[in-house]
């Protein structure tokens, strides 16, 4: 059986972590469902590379995850109707694992898109992570049941368990994460917030802990551009280097956020990481996904409404939490997106391979530790982030010729005009001199005409 995983690849580690997380899961059930390794293949595509010889070789496409649902800026709809239009021509059936929404954007004369690519009979199974009223609601009608799951990455503890076990926590100690963004992904979702205005609330959550003795990093999820965003600020506000973590893979952010006692996120994933490795956070709301995430891990008041958009909101609510000794993540909870992936995979086997008794949460994960994920992954994002860099850098040059080849050409119209100008000044000048000779002619003539008439 080969089974494709279709998920958005970034250098944003945490849609990497996404697609990580979920196929060790996967990989666990059917373990659990006594599939050998040697019945089954696992392919992996990336959502905006769509390759249609791949999803037609394919006997189950899975998407593993994230908020790819809606119609949004970032066109991650597009890529899901493109592929699961292929899926329902080449007759390969499709499931939606631990599906979000990212500011859904529709409006009554664009949504029935989504109903439409819902209706498709390659949809066996459909698991949601946020709203699933919102997806009952575009799946109306169709066969398959919405069951609410948890995000993949909240087993992220036990997935890169043998990398922490080898770190140190804060003990007693208290240090804060605060994690930085690109500043234009503040007004691409419609939060009236820019570069500036992360910088001045960097500035004053850094004051209030200074004043306050408690110690503190700045970090990112990993992606180029929030890392240019956080360099700068850097540079700006003479950051000591070694306050500052740019993590270059998916296990290094998670390390880095396993380092801390709590987080002031922004990033999603980073509040994600953080309920995986029990460490509380707050997050700034500027994308509907991230109070729907709060209220499933029953804390709704950590998630901060733009109106409350302040360092002293922030610090207030980090000196709060930082006494929560309860904060763990709930077993239940994660069990939900075990259970779905079990229900849909025996599915797909016969009786017999599936008569074994579902795993308990103990023993998935126990699997999961027993099965560390490989430094591979390492590798494979170290090249998606210099083939990112070089796309940004080639974006960059590419722009830099152009304005130089306008810049060019300004200074050569610049030129043009500064002949023609001194031209135009010599004329005017000549004209100035004959018109001065002319008036002194006249002048003479008139001054001659009346020492004549003073004579008389």
């Amino acid at each position: 059986m080969k089974i494709l995983i279709v998920s958005c690849v970034d250098d944003n580690f945490g849609d990497n972590l996404i697609r990580i997380c979920f196929e060790k899961l996967l990989c666990t059930v059917l373990k659990n469902l006594n599939v050998r390794s040697d019945q089954y293949e696992i392919a992996k595509m990336s959502l905006k590379l769509i390759d249609e010889e791949l999803i037609a070789s394919s006997d189950l496409i899975f998407f593993a995850g994230g908020g790819l649902f809606g119609l949004n800026y970032m066109r991650y709809f597009d890529y899901m109707d493109e592929i699961t239009r292929l899926a329902d021509e080449h007759g390969v059936p499709v499931v939606l694992s631990s599906m979000g929404v990212n500011n859904m954007n529709a409006t009554p004369e664009n949504e029935h898109v989504l109903s439409e690519m819902l209706a498709r009979k390659c949809f066996r199974a459909v698991s949601v992570r946020e709203n699933p009223d919102l997806f009952r609601r575009y799946a109306a009608g169709c066969d398959y049941e919405i069951i609410p799951v948890c995000d993949p990455a909240v087993w992220s503890k036990y997935i890169y368990h043998s990398h922490l076990s080898k770190l140190r926590r804060p003990g007693n100690e208290t240090v804060i994460g605060i994690n930085a963004v690109r500043g234009g992904l503040f007004g691409d979702n419609g939060k009236p917030w820019k570069l500036g205005d992360e910088m001045n609330y960097f500035n004053e959550l850094k004051k209030l802990l200074d004043e306050a003795g408690i110690d503190y990093y700045f970090y990112t999820n990993g992606s180029f551009l929030d890392n240019n965003s956080l360099l700068y600020y850097a540079k700006e506000n003479e950051i000591p280097p070694e306050k500052v973590i740019l993590p270059k893979s998916t296990r290094e952010l998670v390390e880095t956020v396993y380092r801390f006692s709590s987080v002031a996120a922004i990033r999603m994933h980073s509040s994600i990481i953080s309920y995986a490795l029990d460490i509380p956070s707050v997050n700034l709301v500027w994308n509907d996904k991230i109070p729907f995430f709060y209220q499933n891990i029953h804390y709704p008041e950590r998630a901060v409404q733009f109106d409350k958009w302040s360092a002293k909101y922030v610090f207030d609510t980090l000196a709060e939490i930082g006494h929560d000794d309860h904060y763990r993540t709930d077993k239940e909870y994660m069990m939900t997106l075990y259970d779905f992936l079990y229900a849909t995979m025996a599915g797909f086997f016969p009786p017999e391979s599936t008569s074994c008794e579902k795993y308990d949460f103990d023993r998935v994960r126990t699997e999961l530790i027993n099965h560390p994920v490989s430094l591979d992954e390492d590798y494979e994002e170290l090249l998606i982030k210099v083939q990112k860099g070089e796309k940004h850098y080639l974006s960059r040059f590419v722009e830099m010729k152009k304005q130089d080849k306008e810049f060019r050409q300004l200074k050569k119209d610049n030129e043009k005009k500064s002949r023609e100008i001194k031209k135009l000044t010599a004329e005017l000048e000549k004209l100035n001199h004959m018109k001065v000779v002319r008036l002194r002619k006249k002048l003479g003539r008139l001054f001659r005409k009346i020492s004549r008439l003073f004579k008389k």
